[in-house]
C-alpha cells in the first residue's frame, strides 16, 4: 500500500494519457477534460495527498472541465448557430429571374432546384414572366418577393449610349 501512495502520480500520468489517446479517436472533449482531471489528481499525489483527496480532487477538476471549459471550447471549435444564417434566412436577398408571372395571390419559382410558392409583397407590382425579383423573406412555404425595377430605355426616347 505504502508503494501504491508513493507512485500514483503515474498511474494518474498513465490515466491522463490513455483519457488522451480516447480523446484523439473520439474528438468530443470529454474524455479530454477527463485527462485534465486525472492530472489534477497527479499534482494531488505528488502534493502527497491521500487516495481519497486525490480522488476527489480527480472528480472536481474534470467536473469543472465538463462544466465550464467544454461548452467554451466546442463554441470555439465549432463556432455557435447564431453566427450562420440558416437556409432559409440566406434566402433573403438572392435575385432570382422568375419562369411565370407572380401575382400577390400566386406564383412559383425554382430556386436552389426546390420549387416554392411565391408571391409579391403586398403593394408590389406584379412580376412577369422572365423578370427578376428579390426575395424579401420566407413566410412557410412562400417566398415573398419584390421585383426589380427595370428602366425601359426605349420608352424615354433616349439611347444610353449617346445620351
Amino acid at each position: 500500500m505504502e508503494w501504491f501512495q508513493e507512485n500514483a502520480w503515474w498511474l494518474w500520468l498513465a490515466a491522463a494519457l490513455v483519457l488522451a489517446g480516447v480523446e484523439l479517436l473520439l474528438l468530443d472533449l470529454i474524455f479530454l477534460m477527463l485527462g485534465v482531471g486525472a492530472l489534477g489528481g497527479m499534482v494531488a499525489a505528488l502534493a502527497g495527498a491521500e487516495p481519497w483527496l486525490q480522488g476527489v480532487v480527480f472528480a472536481v477538476v474534470s467536473l469543472a472541465m465538463l462544466g465550464l471549459a467544454r461548452p467554451t471550447a466546442l463554441k470555439r471549435l465549432h463556432g455557435s448557430a447564431d453566427d450562420s444564417p440558416s437556409y432559409l434566412e440566406s434566402l433573403s436577398g438572392r435575385r432570382i429571374t422568375t419562369p411565370d408571372a407572380i401575382t400577390g395571390s400566386s406564383g412559383t419559382l425554382t430556386l436552389d432546384g426546390d420549387t416554392w410558392t411565391a408571391r409579391t409583397e403586398p403593394d408590389a407590382p406584379e412580376a412577369l414572366a422572365g423578370s427578376e425579383v428579390t426575395v424579401l423573406r420566407v413566410e412557410g412555404a412562400t417566398l415573398i418577393v419584390r421585383p426589380v425595377p427595370q428602366i425601359d430605355w426605349d420608352a424615354t426616347g433616349e439611347d444610353p449610349a449617346h445620351p
